[in-house]
């Protein structure tokens, strides 16, 4: 076992998917109970249909329930796949996140990348551990919400509000641009403004990429609590409003509910942790992976998917159920690609972000095309046919 010390990049990798895979088992008693504003803690983990107690055995991730085929152990009935996806699919999350922000430093941050190949470097620098933890729970608040609304078609406010202070409280912690120094942003000339190309791409990145804009002013001074605040405040004010707004210009004009509150929820805890700027972009990015969604869900529905469950795998009888996604799991991608992608967006975006009249005007014309967009796509009301007599 000698070489486990040697590459303790394979150690931290097997346990931050380890740690993945336990917090994934948690996000299921979430997803599983919070719908119906159950307990998270008291009882115990037991079969939805029969009652019994899980043994903590069969409770180990992944491994419980391949032992047990799926299936209660003392009534048989099968348990929804969702637990053993959601436990995968947060181990794979928490280790893509680790590999791409502390050891590969995939937003370029001066000084967090983990030399996992030195002679000395067994230990990633608390300062990776901050970034990983506090993004990790944005994380956790992503799955938890698009898989809740996947299944029941809400958002709880419970998710979304608590993982909001989280963000609120990390962004005053560490403002931007930490964990690099406050005189970073001497990089970019003085007295410009930010979207002049000569600019473009000198931003300092940190926890926060942006701030809420540049150049900072006089009384929240980079580096400082107020900036920090400000930041992830506004972040969240911006991509609850940018959802609401669409919401109200989409159903002016389509006549019909379109959109829900808790998607405007869900852009909010975004904006806590990572400032107004991606939540605007995820919207847009979202659309299109919700759309992605329902496309495949549809093609599935053709080739005989199966019928809708509870979540113990019994099937829902009754009226069929509609077949089209709801917008939070889409929305939950589009914050993830827009995020992962802003050392390539963020270049290219920096010009209308930062110019005050550019901003009004596509903000304008955005709403007016959702706006025409919706009135194009509202069918009249049909008339029934008259006969003659």
């Amino acid at each position: 076992m000698e070489w486990w010390f040697h590459f303790p990049i394979i150690f931290w990798c097997v346990t931050i998917f380890g740690l993945g895979l336990m917090i994934g088992s948690f996000l299921n008693v979430v997803i599983a109970r919070l719908p119906y504003e159950k307990s998270l803690i008291w009882p115990s983990s037991r079969c939805f249909a029969c009652y019994q107690h899980i043994r903590f055995t069969d409770n180990v991730p992944i491994l419980g329930y391949l032992r047990l085929r799926g299936r209660c152990r003392a009534c048989g009935v099968p348990f929804s796949a969702r637990y053993l996806w959601v436990e995968v699919g947060t181990g794979v999350a928490f280790l893509t996140l680790f590999l791409a922000e502390v050891v590969f430093n995939w937003h370029g941050i001066p000084g967090m990348k983990y030399n996992y190949l030195g002679p000395d470097e067994a230990y990633p620098p608390l300062r990776c551990w901050a970034l990983f933890g506090y993004h990790a729970i944005l994380l956790c608040g992503l799955i938890a919400a698009a898989a809740i609304d996947a299944e029941h078609r809400i958002i709880p406010a419970q998710i979304t509000y608590a993982v909001m202070v989280v963000g609120v409280i990390g962004g005053a912690l560490m403002p931007w641009p930490w964990p690099q120094p406050a005189n970073a942003v001497n990089a970019i000339p003085a007295g410009l403004p930010w979207f002049l190309e000569e600019t473009v791409g000198k931003i300092p990145t940190g926890v926060q990429p942006w701030p809420f804009w540049g150049p900072t002013l006089n009384f929240a001074p980079a580096g400082s609590i107020k900036l920090g605040l400000l930041n992830s405040v506004i972040g969240a004010l911006v991509g609850s409003i940018v959802v609401r707004a669409t919401k109200w210009f989409f159903e002016t004009g389509f006549g019909r509910e379109a959109l829900g509150l808790g998607d405007a929820d869900l852009l909010m805890m975004a904006g806590a942790f990572l400032g107004w700027q991606i939540p605007v972009v995820s919207l847009f990015v979202g659309s299109v992976a919700a759309l992605v969604l329902i496309l495949t869900g549809r093609l599935l529905a053709g080739k005989g998917a199966p019928t809708p469950s509870t979540p113990t795998g019994t099937p829902v009888s009754g009226p069929a159920q509609p077949r089209e996604l709801p917008f939070g799991p889409g929305l939950a991608i589009g914050v993830l690609i827009t995020w992962f992608a802003w050392p390539w967006l963020g270049r290219r975006l920096q010009f209308p972000f930062f110019d005050t009249t550019t901003m009004l005007i596509l903000v304008a014309f955005m709403g007016l095309g959702i706006l025409a967009l919706a009135l194009f796509m509202r069918r009249p009301a049909e008339t029934a046919p008259t006969t003659a007599k």
